[in-house]
């Protein structure tokens, strides 16, 4: 600023000094005398001499300028936030700005007159040469992504955007690194395969849990009959077992898929942990240390607690089969808060507040490979036989149930670290709610409409209820229904039905209809995963009850009482 202040004096000047001159130009009549000739001589080269001078300071000013904006340029150019690159026909460097010689690792001096083809990694150098090649015979810009040798980091990904000189014999190249946006195209690209595995998951255990409820109501039942020899009740206990452990993979799925049944509480989780940890010095064995931190602040969320103990377990037992010779457990609890800088790096993390569960090993690790693939269903590297690969699956679905999620950090030889983060909850209500006990309390002949397209789980449900003392009517799908219902309604206390449905009427839209006629009617939905059923806003709102499949005898008579005892909406 100073500075063209100075100029534009200087120039005012040299208009004041020429005026002054030209002021005092001596008349025409004493041109004859000599020495007024030479006076008048004198006079021209002074002016000449000003006219010079201003022009010099023209051409000085508009240098000024011009040395300005080409420091500007080359500020631009050599700080933008891309790397350019000008590159003639065969592919030779004939100029690139710094962050262009970043992204290949070598000095701009050192690059220029190269190659650009020998920075190019193998795999994508034929799309590279195409790419040059349409660039020189196309006038429109030309795209292509690369992956470029940088001698200090490996290959570093490229989008690389070409447009042709004006006489057409350079490219005119910008290159953008982007790693950054292919990591979160992965990430996403593995959160939508995790949610179809999902929606497969879920669909498969659906139909287990209806299987597996029929064999457990059969074998209880059985189990119920006074005459069983103690060979035939050993057996029988056996087959409860194995089917409570297929119920329990089938629980293992459904929390994979976000399908299975939440019941948030308040829970701390320093005292849930401790809690745990009981169970877990049994499981875990004499030759690994636990070695448990705890948060010096009480960290509430909301959470179901069983959900949470087999998240916990899961990765726990993981890092278990991760040190067969033995090792130390960490488990450890913290209050950890991200910024909106932290959630952008990572797709899945947020701001806010969160309790944040640190579990590691110092087992055999994970390679990169073995990292991709850790929380998919069924992927496992231990021998067979020894892992369903569902405890890591189950976790990860745990984690997304609860609005949260869960990171993974493994070195080969050295261990692992998961972390698992839930949301801090706003409002810690630790009042807790008494659990009501199971009864086998009979029925008073009320009644009961069971609806159930499995032929199997509705003929012992039927059988069921029948012995804890009801009036039991079955359909085997919702249209099957409505007809009992026009010729029986009058008489049906309870309606019993399965979520989901063929012959296109779900249990919630039987509900409806059937609520039409008698709005007072109590109904119970069963389901192996619908959360739409299981949120406690909605649960007896409009005089339903949510069972979980696939369930026992006293968890049905217990629903069954609860829903007739329940005061109608």
């Amino acid at each position: 600023m100073s500075s063209d202040l100075t100029r534009s004096g200087k120039s005012t000047e040299l208009r004041l000094r020429a005026e002054r001159v030209l002021g005092g130009q001596p008349a025409a009549a004493d041109l004859t005398d000599p020495g007024v000739h030479n006076q008048r001589l004198l006079h021209e080269l002074q002016v000449h001499q000003i006219e010079l001078e201003m022009q010099n300071e023209e051409l000085r000013e508009s240098r000024a300028h011009m040395e300005a904006a080409l420091e500007r340029s080359i500020d631009l150019y050599d700080f933008a936030p891309v790397g350019y690159f000008t590159l003639s026909s065969d592919g030779t460097i004939r100029e690139l700005n710094l962050p262009a010689s970043r992204l290949l690792g070598l000095e701009r001096a050192r690059l220029v007159g190269g190659r650009f083809r020998i920075f190019v990694s193998a795999p994508t150098r034929s799309i590279f040469d195409s790419w040059l090649k349409e660039v020189f015979s196309s006038q429109s810009k030309q795209s292509c992504n690369l992956e470029l040798i940088n001698q200090g980091k490996s290959t570093v990904p490229v989008e690389m955007e070409a447009t042709l000189s004006l006489d057409g014999l350079e490219a005119r190249i910008v290159a953008s690194d982007i790693t950054l946006r292919k990591s979160l195209e992965d990430q996403l690209r593995h959160a939508q395969k995790m949610e179809m595995i999902g929606q497969l998951a879920g669909g498969v255990a659906h139909d287990f849990n209806n299987i597996l409820g029929a064999m457990l109501l059969n074998l209880e039942m059985a189990l119920m009959q006074q005459s069983l020899s103690p060979e035939s009740q050993s057996s029988l206990h056996n087959l409860e077992v194995l089917a409570k452990r297929a119920a329990s993979l089938t629980q293992q799925l459904l929390l994979f898929s976000r399908r299975q049944a939440m019941q948030p509480v308040q829970l701390e989780i320093n005292a849930a942990l401790a809690h745990l940890l009981k169970m877990l010095e049994r499981l875990l064995g004499e030759d690994i240390t636990c070695h448990r931190i705890s948060s010096p602040q009480e960290l509430w969320v909301e959470a179901d607690a069983g959900m949470l103990d087999q998240a916990v377990m899961n990765l726990c037992l993981n890092a278990r089969d991760a040190m067969p010779l033995g090792g130390t457990l960490g488990l450890e609890t913290s209050l950890v808060e991200f910024t909106a800088d932290h959630a952008q790096s990572d797709p899945e993390s947020r701001p806010g507040k969160f309790a944040c569960i640190h579990i590691s090993d110092t087992g055999c690790g994970m390679d990169a490979e073995v990292l991709k693939h850790a929380f998919e269903p069924f992927f496992t590297t231990k021998e067979i036989g020894k892992g369903t690969g569902l405890g890591l699956a189950s976790a990860y679905g745990v984690m997304h149930q609860h609005q949260g999620w869960v990171t993974v950090e493994s070195i080969v030889g050295q261990g692992t670290s998961f972390r698992l983060f839930f949301p801090l909850s706003a409002n810690a209500d630790v009042s807790h709610v008494e659990t009501p006990q199971k009864s086998f309390e009979k029925g008073k002949n009320e009644t009961i409409l069971v609806v159930e397209d499995e032929a199997a789980l509705l003929f012992i449900s039927t059988r069921a209820l029948t012995m804890l003392g009801y009036q039991v009517l079955s359909a085997t799908n919702g249209m099957e229904a409505l007809e009992i219902w026009h010729q029986r309604g009058d008489d049906i206390d309870l309606v019993v039905t399965d979520m989901r449905m063929p012959k296109g009427l779900s249990g919630l839209e039987l509900a409806e209809e059937l609520w039409k006629s008698k709005p007072s009617l109590k109904i119970i939905i069963m389901s192996g995963y619908s959360l739409e059923i299981a949120q406690t806003s909605l649960v007896g709102e409009r005089g339903y009850t949510f069972l979980a499949k696939p369930f026992d005898i006293k968890a049905l008579s217990e629903t069954v009482k609860k829903c007739l005892r329940h005061p109608s909406p």
